[in-house]
């Protein structure tokens, strides 16, 4: 967890640097795509934690640098699709718990 934080404050520190050097004409229409990209990172396990404001940081500069192109996050699932998938994959994890529990206890 510190790579990460160590991650934010770097991002933190750069990020209106970042902004203002960037050659993008109408950084406006990035705003879509860079809140896309932010949902997307509360699904990753070493960002979930984090709070909404550290990862739009992380989404800004991950759009900004080029480490996501728009491209990228025009691929991604619709943010309903997503939730669902994540809930589904989670009563899958749930599902498997209980059924090793119970294994465990047929075993005893």
């Amino acid at each position: 967890m510190t790579k990460i934080k160590d991650e934010i404050e770097r991002i933190h520190r750069d990020i209106h640097k970042i902004i203002l050097s960037s050659d993008i004409k109408n950084k406006y229409r990035l705003i879509p795509y860079i809140a896309r990209w932010a949902a997307e990172l509360k699904y990753k396990e070493e960002y979930k934690d984090l709070l909404d404001s550290e990862r739009i940081n992380i989404a800004i500069h991950d759009v900004l640098t080029g480490k996501v192109t728009i491209e990228d996050i025009k691929k991604l699932p619709p943010l309903k699709e997503r939730k669902k998938l994540s809930v589904l994959q989670l009563e899958t994890l749930t599902k498997i718990e209980e059924e090793k529990k119970q294994k465990s206890k047929d075993k005893k």
